[in-house]
């Protein structure tokens, strides 16, 4: 995975479409925003999210879904979490989709010698999980740009992928780098304990959620 919850907000949204355009490249810590569905494209989608997706003329007619997206303030956004099944101490842990989104397939494998079956959440139910509330959340460099030469305070934006990065983008700031995370483990001993170079395993940031927005 590449979103861990260290302070987040309450309760994440969960009942929004993912754009189909986005559905399984998320790897989780991704900035995604509510936006209009495009009138042309027919959007495939869980049935329990069709009231937010479709207005009753047909999928694609009016609807909303969230999609990666440069952070616009007063907007509807914050990140993914991805659900995904080979994550690092989080996951479904249901192995994989064969197919497109909305579950129609799976396929069985191994994760640490143990059988797991079933597709990741954003490809299940065609619906992503979005920490829209302000808090800390680390983000790994699997779904990020953040470089470990950041500083405490340093705005946080988003590129038009959604990748979160310190070097200003399009878009607003979305949040404030707080600083690289290494040796995290408290039962084991640490690379730092016997001399070995610490490894950054992610970086430490504050979303400043949807209520508030910066100046």
């Amino acid at each position: 995975m590449a979103l861990k919850l260290l302070n987040p907000g309450l309760r994440p949204l969960g009942m929004f479409d993912l754009d189909d355009g986005d559905s399984g490249d998320l790897v989780g810590g991704e900035y995604v925003q509510l936006q209009q569905m495009d009138v042309d494209n027919v959007e495939a989608y869980a049935a329990d999210v069709g009231q937010l997706a479709d207005d009753g003329a047909g999928a694609g007619n009016g609807g909303v879904n969230f999609g990666l997206a440069t952070c616009v303030h007063e907007n509807l956004g914050g990140l993914a979490d991805e659900g995904g099944e080979a994550g690092d101490g989080y996951g479904t842990l249901f192995g994989s989709l064969i197919g497109s989104n909305a579950g129609r397939a799976t396929a069985s494998g191994t994760v640490g010698g143990a059988v797991v079956i079933g597709p990741s959440t954003d490809r299940a139910s065609g619906k992503v999980t979005v920490w829209a509330q302000a808090g800390l959340y680390g983000v790994t460099d699997q779904a990020a740009a953040l470089d470990d030469d950041g500083t405490a305070n340093d705005p946080v934006h988003a590129t038009t992928a959604g990748i979160l990065t310190i070097a200003p983008d399009d878009g607003d700031s979305l949040g404030c780098y707080v600083g690289a995370m290494t040796d995290s483990s408290l039962v084991s001993t640490t690379n730092a304990a016997v001399g070995i170079q610490s490894v950054t395993e992610y970086h430490a940031i504050f979303f400043f959620g949807n209520t508030t927005v910066p100046a």
